[in-house]
């Protein structure tokens, strides 16, 4: 989380001093803008990673989940000897 905070930080001070630049502002407007702008997209970065990992994290937990339910019911069907599990001439009779 940190270094997406750092990232967005890096990235809303880069964008907003480029564009102070290219409307040539004076210089202790743009720095007080980029710096701002630095603040609230780190925070946004920082939000949105958090969001992010913790859907990762779930769904993680839930493929873990179906892969055990997925076992369980293989080991349950294995040892009840399912059918399909016989050979078929034990179901043959003459």
């Amino acid at each position: 989380m940190k270094l997406m905070m750092i990232l967005g930080g890096l990235l809303g001070f880069t964008v907003s001093l480029a564009f102070g630049l290219t409307r040539e502002g004076s210089w202790p407007a743009m720095l007080a803008r980029a710096c701002f702008s630095a603040l609230i997209l780190g925070w946004i970065s920082r939000w949105w990673s958090h969001l992010w990992l913790r859907s990762l994290q779930e769904s993680n937990q839930h493929r873990r989940e179906q892969a055990r339910q997925e076992a369980a019911r293989k080991a349950a069907a294995k040892k009840a000897g399912t059918p399909s599990d016989k050979p078929i001439t034990s179901n043959h009779k003459p």
